[in-house]
């Protein structure tokens, strides 16, 4: 087993370096979800499912999104 650590124990430096542009989590911090920027959709696309991710989780999750990735992934 490479990295017997659950899921929802991953940071989210670790989520971060991943290449996640957003990611929610429950009130006790623990992982529920992430957002993928997807190469094969268009920029409105993806900031698209972004809002639609935020809209999905933001009453009862604490969400998180990523400027600096999103950035990236708009100058590649």
């Amino acid at each position: 087993m490479q990295d017997p650590k659950p899921i929802n124990l991953t940071t989210t430096a670790e989520i971060r370096a991943r290449g996640w542009v957003a990611e929610a989590r429950d009130a006790d911090g623990h992982l529920v979800s992430t957002q993928a920027w997807l190469e094969v959709c268009s920029t409105n696309e993806n900031l698209k499912m972004l809002g639609e991710f935020i809209a999905e989780y933001e009453t009862d999750r604490t969400v998180s999104v990523f400027p600096d990735v999103i950035a990236a992934k708009l100058a590649a």
